[in-house]
Formats: C-alpha cells, structure tokens, sequence
C-alpha cells in the first residue's frame, strides 16, 4: 500500500513534471518510489544504513536489511520491482536520447557553478570537493548531467543547490560505475548503467537507480527529504584512553538544525542505553569535530553508537563500534632468571585459560590448559629447555593476552 503522504508527493511532483524546462525531465514512473533500487544485480547492506523509500531488485541477492533500516518497502523480483524495472528502463532511454547538451570536462567540483542545463561529458569523470548547482531562482529548474563511463565522487565532496534548486529536478545518467567516497553528501536522482557503491558514512538526497549492476552500502543514508539529513557524520571512533576509559571521536562535514548528539551504550549490541549528551554545531559547512570520554564500568565489550538529533526531534544512527574492556590481573614470574622451574604468581588463576612457553621464533614449547586451575600461583618445569630467551604467554577467559619475558640459565 502507498501511505497518504507518499500519495500526496508523488501527485504534486506529476503536477511539476510536465512543465520543468520544456519537458526535459526524465518520467521515472513506478520508479520514482525508490530510494535504491537494481533493475538486475544483488542489493547489499553492511552496517546501520537508513533508507526513506522503497528498496529493492528485480533479479539479484538481497541481503542486510537488518541491521539496516527502511522506511518503505521492500521489493525482491516481484510485481512492483518489475514495473519499476521497465519504468527505470524508460527513463534512462529517454536521458539518452538528448543529444542536445552544453559539454564539460571530466573533473567536476572544487567550488564549479552549474545553473539549469543539458551536460554531457564524454568519459569517466571525477568529483571533487563542493559542485555548486544554481537554480537562478526558479524551483522548476531542470539539471540533467550525463556521464558516458564511470562518475567517481571523491571523500568529503558535496553536491550543493542553491537558489531554489531541488534535488528532485536534478539527474544524473551515469553509464558506468558510481563510487560515492566516505563522508559525502551527493543530491538528485542516479540513472545508473553499472554498480552503485556508497562507501563509509556517505549519504544521497535523491535515489539511487541502476538498470544493471549491485547497490552496496556502508553506513549510509538514501533520503528524499532534504530535512532527513541533519548531520554529514564522515567518521565515528572508539579507543581506549587512560585506566578504564574509553574515548569517543566523531566528525561531520555538514549540519543543519542539528540539536544533539546522545552517546547510547549496550553490552550486547541489542539492548541500549543513554550515557550522555552533546549539543551539535547547529548549522555548519565545515570540518566538526567532537570527543567525549566514557568510563568503562565492567570488563567484557562495550558497544556505542551516535543518536543525532534533528531541532524538530527526528534522528538517525551512527554505525556501531565496540571496544573491550580488560580486568587487569597482576602477573609476575620468579625466579626470572630461572633454571629448573619458574613460577607464574596471578591475582586468581582461575580467570586464566591457557599458559605457553615460546621461544624467540614464536616455537610454542609448553602449552597448558588451565580449565580446573585455582589458587594463585603455577608453575613450568625448564629441565628440558635450552638456555636463552623465552617468552610466557598468558590468555585469560576474555581472550586477552599479557606476554612476560623469562631468561633460562
């Protein structure tokens, strides 16, 4: 079923079609109601991605979707997919068949002015930094950009309208590949003929169509609502700072009407909660950075992730990213030298699980299970090894591994 609201968009944008710059824009038909969709390849998803449309291919593998999120439905080789199969097919025909064009070079961006046109540029291209598309003051403005071969928009570019420029009165036929780089911020609607791959923390106002070729996605955002993108998130990072801490880093590219970040905290990846609060930038067109450091309560992985929330109280998730938290248990060896047995002293035996004796080459010469191990103490008989250097490895129950050096006489 189509919600009332999809409904009440796709009317008003048949009541634009037909006027926008004499007709040049493509009809996408049934195709219009996706976010993302193949007409023939597999439609992959690794991490948090969020898509506000339908999804879907009309022959291909289908797959991570959990962990992502749709806001539409999902179509996989049926009634649906097939129409917008044919539909896309249409579209992308009738790009085609405007030869009438202004032509431009292959390297788009780096702060390049675009107002309504036909572009055509003859070979793969590239994109970098901020492409400028100027509707000169008119909402019906049409931009049609085709690219015979690969577009390749490099990390942190941006597509940017100004001027009452709509994402939606935007195209861009690509006959080749489309690699969006990490952390950028692409707008208007993809008429793809190859593969379609958004890489780390990239984000589309627009769609993402392909008449052949996968969709992979990486902790992304496919939207068709300008509002639906507060923050241009390009990175989010967990280590381990001083004691039991954790330090959080992330930045964005780009915001508008953010209010806030919250830092939510889980042991197991499922069940969350929220540890604190950061007030965003707000509006912003530059490089952001924020930290915030964590105290680590409990040994085990920790999980964190970045609610980011819009003024008007929408959201979206950051990609997930863990850290392990380690106990620390005093280890010590005596005699060290050692001649016949050395001793291994811990706070309690019965968290470690294996201990090794290895030589300099890694040569494990002792290995023992420490299953049913209590008390304190162990230790390793050295009769049989040669003098030299030699290094105890120490793994507790966590998988951690603490390595003592160790001298044979």
């Amino acid at each position: 079923m189509i919600s009332t609201t999809k409904k009440i968009s796709l009317f008003a944008t048949w009541l634009l079609l037909p006027s926008l710059c004499f007709g040049q824009a493509p009809d996408l038909g049934t195709a219009a109601d996706f976010a993302a969709f193949t007409t023939v390849g597999a439609f992959n998803n690794d991490g948090t991605s969020v898509l506000v449309g339908d999804i879907g291919t009309n022959a291909g593998a289908f797959n991570g979707f959990p962990p992502g999120t749709v806001v539409g439905e999902t179509h996989v080789a049926d009634g649906a997919s097939a129409q917008a199969a044919t539909d896309l097919g249409s579209a992308y025909a009738a790009v085609s068949a405007l030869t009438d064009c202004s032509v431009l070079a292959t390297t788009l961006g780096n702060g390049q002015v675009l107002t309504p046109d036909v572009y055509c540029l003859g070979a793969a291209s590239t994109l970098n930094g901020n492409l400028i598309l100027d509707g000169q003051n008119d909402p019906n403005a049409v931009f049609i950009i085709k690219i015979d071969g690969a577009l390749t928009a490099n990390a942190l570019s941006m597509v940017t309208l100004i001027n009452s420029a709509t994402f939606d009165n935007v195209y861009w036929q690509i006959t080749g590949r489309f690699d969006l780089g990490e952390g950028s911020i692409f707008r208007g609607t993809v008429l793809g003929g190859g593969a379609i791959e958004l890489l780390e923390g990239s984000a589309i106002v627009g769609r993402a169509l392909t008449t052949a070729g996968a969709i992979s996605l990486h902790n992304n955002e496919i939207v068709s609502l300008e509002s639906a993108l507060p923050v241009a998130l390009i990175s989010f990072t967990v280590a381990k700072g001083e004691g039991q801490t954790a330090i959080l880093k992330w930045t964005t590219s780009e915001e508008s009407n953010s209010d806030r970040f919250e830092i939510e905290h889980s042991f197991n990846g499922k069940t969350w909660v929220k540890h604190a609060s950061t007030a965003a930038s707000g509006e912003s067109t530059v490089l952001t950075p924020y930290f915030y450091t964590e105290a680590m309560v409990g040994d085990g992985i920790h999980f964190y992730r970045l609610k980011m929330i819009d003024k008007d109280e929408t959201f979206s998730y950051s990609r997930i990213q863990s850290i392990k938290a380690t106990i620390v248990s005093h280890l010590s060896l005596y005699p060290n030298p050692a001649t016949d047995r050395i001793t291994l002293d811990a706070d309690d035996l019965s968290q470690t699980e294996r201990i090794q004796l290895n030589d300099n080459t890694g040569k494990v010469l002792h290995d023992q299970q420490m299953k049913f191990q209590t008390g304190t103490s162990t230790s390793i008989d050295l009769k049989q090894i040669p003098t030299g250097l030699y290094f105890v490895r120490v793994t507790d129950k966590n998988g951690n591994i603490v390595s003592l050096k160790m001298i044979k006489q």
